[in-house]
């Protein structure tokens, strides 16, 4: 499934610079997390099985509490670009 061509393919994809040498213990490592993601799909949930536990519990959540925020000209104030109160980045991004 998985050889040194699709790491190559996925390299370029990513702009990264992969050594011949480490494209093999790419191979295996990923074959491994691959592996290892389809061993999920032989896990069975019923409807009925107990989650009680898992997950994120509500009753376990901190109360959320209104605080003031930063002065936002006082950190606006030694940026280089900004506009209308914001940062101004480049656009990485077409």
């Amino acid at each position: 499934m998985l050889d040194t061509d699709l790491i190559t393919y996925l390299a370029k994809l990513s702009k990264l610079q992969v050594d011949d040498a480490d494209k093999e213990r790419l191979v295996s490592e990923m074959s491994a997390i691959v592996d290892l993601m389809d061993t999920m799909n032989d896990v069975a949930m019923g409807e009925d099985e107990d989650l009680k536990g898992e997950g994120v519990s509500p009753e376990n959540l901190r109360e959320d509490k209104s605080r003031d925020s930063f002065d936002r000209e006082k950190i606006l104030q030694n940026a280089s670009h900004k506009k209308d109160g914001f940062f101004v980045v480049p656009k990485i991004m077409e």
